[in-house]
């Protein structure tokens, strides 16, 4: 709630929390325009936050080179049990 008024305040701009929030959305193409806008805005002026998403979309793009890997079947029973157990 309190992120959301503060948004509403900045007019829409993009913080440092809020390119965190949405470095994903933003390298998978997810972002609608306006807040696509206003996440190139931020990241043209902060250093950080650019080496930030230049970071996750370099690691991303290293991840989905790896061969993937199918996990035994006792440890998919293992984790879903556990899981309807917690639940």
């Amino acid at each position: 709630m309190i992120k959301s008024i503060k948004r509403f305040f900045r007019k829409g701009e993009f913080d440092c929390g809020d390119v965190a929030d949405h470095s994903s959305a933003y390298i998978d193409n997810e972002l609608k325009d306006n807040k696509r806008s206003a996440f190139q805005a931020h990241l043209s002026k902060c250093g950080p936050c650019q080496a930030f998403v230049d970071t996750l979309s370099s690691t991303i793009g290293a991840l989905s080179r790896l061969p993937g890997v199918n996990a035994p079947s006792a440890l998919k029973r293992s984790l879903l049990d556990r899981m309807h157990r917690e639940n």
